[in-house]
């Protein structure tokens, strides 16, 4: 583990490759789990403020989830989350080629709303957990990410450079360089360096 500031950083973030590969695995993490996306609470805020300019670019499945559970739930594990169609999918996901994707992501791209997508979403695979004295960063190694390892090793990007955009967004660029001052001392402390 490496820590700065407040967070834990699993060392995997920085050693693991990572490179999303939508194309293979359909974007998978927005169909399949036992919940929906985890929210902060400001983004419960957000999106139930911007849910207008989101819903028109939603399934009609997922508008009609949203009108009967809302925005957000509160799941098994008493997180706020984004409900689920049926308990499948998530309400935000919509279809394209074949391919989940993100509703609330598509508006922001049209310009119809300033809210991107959860962070933790957009930080997948680095999953964040708050502990009362730290916040603590892992890397979730999920069997449907496979391509993506795949192609992070083939092309030598490891997971915090392949999220630098969500990383930067969560923690600030100050707390990315300090990720990439930390991944070069690893790196010139293996064997044979």
């Amino acid at each position: 583990m490496l820590q700065i500031d407040d967070k834990l950083i699993s060392l995997d973030i920085l050693g693991k490759k990572f490179v999303c590969q939508t194309e293979q695995c359909k974007g998978a993490c927005c169909i399949s789990g036992d919940s929906g996306a985890p929210l902060e609470e400001s983004e419960t805020v957000i999106l139930n403020k911007e849910y207008d300019n989101i819903a028109p670019f939603m399934r009609e499945e997922g508008r009609r989830t949203v009108k009967m559970l809302g925005t957000h739930v509160i799941d098994a594990d008493h997180d706020r989350v984004t409900p689920l169609i049926e308990e499948k999918e998530c309400a935000f996901v919509i279809f394209e080629q074949g391919i989940a994707r993100c509703a609330i992501e598509k508006a922001f791209f049209e310009g119809k709303t300033s809210f991107r997508k959860p962070i933790s979403c957009h930080l997948y695979p680095i999953r964040a957990k708050r502990y009362p004295s730290f916040l603590a960063l892992n890397y979730d190694r999920w069997e449907v990410c496979k391509p993506a390892r795949e192609a992070g090793e083939e092309l030598q990007v490891p997971v915090f450079r392949f999220l630098r955009e969500p990383i930067i967004r969560k923690f600030g660029e100050e707390f990315y360089q300090q990720l990439q001052i930390a991944a070069r001392h690893l790196d010139e402390d293996k064997p044979g360096k």
